[in-house]
């Protein structure tokens, strides 16, 4: 019996200890700082290779052997715990933050990751770090804050268009703006209004900036080639604020402030008597020139007159005055935020008004946002992204409009009144600027919805499938009336046009990955693919002959017109990507994705590209001990890729396409719309275009090279990147024989560069309880080269701009002028080594608006209470052409006023100026002078604020949680040796035109007061 007894108990130890053997342990891992779970957390069963990660929701289940096991849970910026098992089938965590090494977390393409381990070139911005700036879209808060990011505000007007480039130009004709993510939907960002009035609207307005949390910027073919054959331009990837687990936290922003010129335009004008003065002048000379002197009679007989005999007493109509105006600005956001560990939100609305510097501009935006994410099961999660806004905008006419508000107050002389005897607009040949900001009735509606629902599945421990439906649906009316008051209107008794215009935009995106830890190998494989549509439609109505300007709608003109057009495009995608890290200092990347466009020919509509990108962090080494009490992070990157662009080319351009026509309106043919194809009133087509089966893609292979260094802690952080970008298969148009019926044909053909380099530092210089000072800077230089075209050409009016081999884009084309004779005052040109100067012949490049370095400089000071913040961006290297000046300087055009560079003019023997004598010979309208090219450099204060807290004994009482109030300037001051309005803003912003300045509307100063308070 006792034999048996020690038998049976021999059998229930070993039963019991095959159960331990076989017991699994299950938890959540959360945040000291934070309640919510942390997903990736890994867990190891220590001195095994066995482990696994928490999922989205931060909980785990692992298998241990023994009662004696111990399990480690680490994260990237947290403390690592161990824990001893023991006889716990539930073990959960806390993390505490690790404060001397603690990481940032950012956002890439399909993910996130952990910077220490990013073998990328990417450029991070925090929504927390630009919040309360008076700012119309996102976009705006790039502008000076990332090395290699190029943002310049093409135009003062509320909501206008911005121009971004990530690391230079990489297309000639085709688009060369970044592909905008948000909340992992690619969106529209391409202006779709109908009309430009000189400068195209901003899409990116749609979206309130305060919903950002964060702003990614992709900037090498590593980090930007997941998304293939829009990446060539680089990704902006903006995430908005999510719910987090905790009671509500309820947000209310507002400000409001007036804006003004930073430029006073009354610096740059000519009032009536001196108007008349030059005049004067101008005609004597071009009489000595003509006749010898001022005795000598012309071919009349008659002597010579002064076409204004008492210039004193000139009226003095100050143009500018009548049409700019002190503008308003305000800002209203709220928000609510909250959740539980199933549940989370965050709901926010936001009103923003702000008028224009010239009458009558002005934008008003009216927004709502909900993020919701819910835990529906502990391996399934689903939630959904959604925006709504309408915008409204009053635009004002002008840009390089001829009768634009203010272009005609330049062309308009002082000395001409605002309105004739009977009360009617004084109008002698175009517009009467007066009548233009008084008249003009142009009203913009924009209705947006961008939206994405998603659905996250934990198949198993550490393999994760997401899917993902988005649109991006924007609806544009247009709505113009000319009034009988306006030159366009009195002719036809009044005239109207509306537009239509509608984008609808689809989305449908799968993902699976799957992250698992093998000791000391960490991998992470991910795999998906896209398919996106985009549909286009735009009708169009004109009508003309009003009963009276009391009705402005189509329907009661006498005459009316109308037409459609629409058009579409797709793409289909497949994608991979691996990560892999040895020991957590060997890295290495590898990305590919293949993508499909509509746009192309059967043959080459696949593309392919590929990217792979290795890192060493040498801190980890074993050799960098005795530095890490200094050196406290070094690691090198290296990457290499091809990323592609299919912006080049409109739809359906491989196609030969016929089109519909009658009566000259385009009765819905696809693609270009050709002539009148009609016979007398028979409807009939005609070909639009030549077919090319082998037109593809435009391919940028980037290779990049970079460091990243933290001293002391990370107190001081730098990185650093050096970038090849090669372009090759431009999209361009080439000349083929007229016999084929066409000049040009689509072709690929064309090769372009972008070479450079960035640098940005990070410093906090004081930490101490109560001071705190950081300091961030950041300057990027780029080369663009073009090396290889079909055949130079130029481009903008009178061919001021020109693109040809060997010279980087947006070069300026002109007469190289020396100087001036001190003695006769005439123009000393270049020939060219030639003896006689013939404006035919002796045209150069000179200058380009590309400029050779661009920054910013940051400082943050906190000082108990109260916080600074002051924002420099700068500009250096960069001309503009002041395409002003070459109307506003002349030798005595009577219907033309002066810009006060004309009162610099040589007048006598030995004066030494680079505008000379007026006379017509020296302001011929062939001649395309280089003093018009000026150097567009400028440092400009950008933003500066500063606030006040409410300590916290003051809140609690009222029942606020937080309270700052706060005083903020932008563009508050400005050093430039430009002598134009701005030296950033252009006329009909491009690829091929940019730095081009002429009437238009320069950005203002703003003057801002808000309160920000938290519940």
């Amino acid at each position: 019996m006792r034999k048996v007894l020690l038998l049976a108990c021999m059998l229930l130890l070993g039963a019991m200890s095959v159960y331990a053997q076989s017991r699994t342990v299950t938890g959540r891992v959360i945040s000291e700082d934070e309640p919510e779970g942390i997903p990736g957390v890994n867990i190891l069963v220590k001195g095994t290779g066995v482990g696994t990660a928490t999922d989205l929701d931060g909980r785990y289940s692992i298998s241990v052997n023994s009662a004696d096991d111990v399990l480690v849970f680490s994260f990237v910026g947290y403390d690592p715990q161990e824990i001893r098992v023991g006889n716990q089938s539930s073990i959960n965590v806390t993390l505490v933050p690790d404060t001397e090494n603690l990481s940032e977390i950012i956002v890439v393409g399909y993910g996130e990751q952990d910077r220490r381990t990013l073998t990328s070139s990417i450029s991070s911005i925090k929504g927390k770090d630009v919040e309360n700036l008076p700012i119309t879209s996102p976009d705006q808060l790039l502008q000076g804050r990332a090395p290699g990011v190029v943002v310049n505000t093409e135009s003062g007007e509320p909501g206008g268009g911005m121009n971004i480039r990530i690391r230079g130009t990489t297309s000639i004709t085709g688009n060369s703006d970044p592909l905008y993510v948000i909340d992992g939907v690619p969106i529209i960002a391409s202006n779709i209004a109908a009309t430009t009035f000189g400068q195209p609207v901003n899409p990116l307005a749609d979206l309130n900036p305060a919903d950002i949390e964060s702003m990614e910027i992709l900037k090498d073919a590593s980090a930007t080639a997941i998304y293939g054959a829009r990446a060539a331009n680089g990704v902006v990837l903006i995430t908005t604020k999510r719910g987090k687990a905790g009671k509500p936290v309820v947000n209310i922003s507002m400000y409001g402030g007036i804006s003004e010129p930073w430029r006073s335009p009354n610096d740059l004008r000519v009032d009536g008597p001196t108007f008349e003065r030059l005049q004067n002048e101008a005609s004597r000379n071009n009489w000595v020139d003509r006749y010898g002197s001022l005795d000598a009679p012309n071919s009349a007989g008659q002597s010579y007159q002064a076409p204004f005999a008492n210039p004193d007493q000139a009226i003095d109509t100050n143009w500018f005055d009548e049409i700019f105006q002190t503008g308003s600005i305000r800002n209203l956001d709220a928000s609510v935020a909250g959740g539980d560990e199933r549940i989370k939100y965050f709901v926010s609305g936001n009103n923003f008004f702000q008028e224009g510097l010239v009458r009558p501009a002005q934008f008003e935006r009216s927004s709502a946002r909900m993020n919701l994410d819910f835990m529906v099961t502990p391996r399934l999660k689903i939630g959904t992204s959604a925006t709504y806004s309408v915008n409204t905008r009053d635009r004002a006419l002008n840009g390089n409009a001829i009768e634009g508000a203010l272009s005609t107050a330049f062309f308009y002389p002082s000395n001409y009144p605002i309105l004739n005897d009977d009360g009617t607009y004084f109008r002698p040949f175009w517009e009467n600027p007066v009548a233009v900001a008084n008249e003009t009735d142009y009203l913009m509606k924009t209705t947006r919805i961008i939206g994405s629902v998603y659905a996250d599945w934990e198949i198993t421990d550490g393999l994760v499938f997401r899917s993902t439906w988005s649109i991006d649906n924007n609806l544009v009316e247009e709505d113009r009336y000319f009034n009988t008051f306006l030159a366009a209107g009195a002719a036809l008794n009044g005239s109207a046009q509306s537009f239509v215009t509608r984008s609808n935009n689809w989305i449908n995106e799968n993902v699976l990955t799957y992250q698992k830890n093998f000791g000391e190998n960490n991998i992470n494989l991910l795999v998906g693919n896209t398919l996106q549509e985009n549909q286009f439609l735009r009708t169009q109505a004109f009508g003309q002959g009003f009963p009276s300007n009391s009705f402005k709608r189509i329907e009661s003109a006498a005459v009316k017109n109308s037409s459609s057009t629409g058009t579409s495009w797709g793409i289909a995608s497949y994608f991979t990507r691996i990560n892999y890290g040895y020991k957590g200092k060997y890295l290495f990347t590898a990305n590919m994705r293949a993508d499909a466009s509509s746009r192309f020919g059967a043959d080459n509509r696949w593309g392919y590209f590929p990217s792979v990108a290795g890192a060493w962090r040498m801190i980890d080494e074993g050799f960098m001990e005795s530095i890490r009490s200094t050196v406290s992070d070094m690691k090198i990157r290296a990457s290499y890729g091809i990323t592609g662009n299919q912006g080049g080319i409109g739809d359906f351009q491989a196609l030969g396409l016929w089109g519909g026509m009658r009566g000259g309106l385009n009765l819905g043919g696809v693609g270009q719309p050709g002539g009148p194809a009609s016979y007398v009133d028979a409807p009939g087509i005609a070909p639009n275009q030549l077919a090319n089966p082998d037109l593809r893609w435009e391919t940028t292979a980037q290779f990049n090279v970079g460091f990243d260094v933290g001293l002391w802690n990370d107190r001081l952080t730098l990185t650093f990147d050096y970038y090849d970008k090669q372009t090759k298969d431009l999209l361009l148009n080439v000349p083929v024989p007229k016999s084929l019926g066409f000049s040009v044909l689509t072709q690929n053909f064309g090769e372009m560069e972008n070479r450079g380099f960035e640098l940005g530092i990070n410093a906090a210089i004081i930490e101490k309880e109560d001071f705190t000072w950081t300091s961030s800077f950041n300057i990027s230089r780029n080369n663009n080269l073009v090396k290889r075209l079909a055949f130079p050409f130029t481009t903008f009016t009178r061919d001021y701009v020109r693109v040809e081999e060997g010279y980087p884009l947006n070069s300026f084309w002109v007469h190289v002028q020396e100087g001036v004779d001190p003695q006769t005052g005439d123009i000393i040109w270049d020939t060219m080594g030639d003896e006689e100067f013939n404006p035919n012949v002796h045209r150069q490049i000179f200058g380009s608006a590309i400029p050779r370095y661009v920054g910013g400089w940051t400082n943050m000071i906190n000082y108990k209470n109260w916080d600074f913040m002051a924002f420099f961006q700068f500009s250096e290297g960069n001309n503009t052409l002041n395409y002003g000046r070459f109307f506003f300087e002349h030798g005595g055009e009577r219907t033309t006023g002066y810009s006060a560079q004309q009162l610099d003019r040589w007048q006598q023997p030995g004066d030494v100026t680079d505008v000379p004598r007026m006379a017509s010979r020296n302001y011929s309208a062939d001649l395309r002078p280089s003093r018009h090219v000026e150097d567009g450099s400028f440092l400009r204060l950008k933003n500066t604020s500063i606030g006040y807290t409410l300590p916290s004994p003051i809140t609690s009482r009222i029942g606020v949680g937080r309270a700052r109030f706060y005083a903020a300037a932008q563009n508050l001051l400005t050093w430039t040796n430009y002598t134009g309005l701005d030296p950033e803003v252009s006329t009909s912003p491009s690829n091929l035109v940019s730095g081009v300045d002429i009437a238009v509307m320069p950005q203002p100063r703003t003057y801002t007061l808000g309160v920000n308070l938290t519940f």
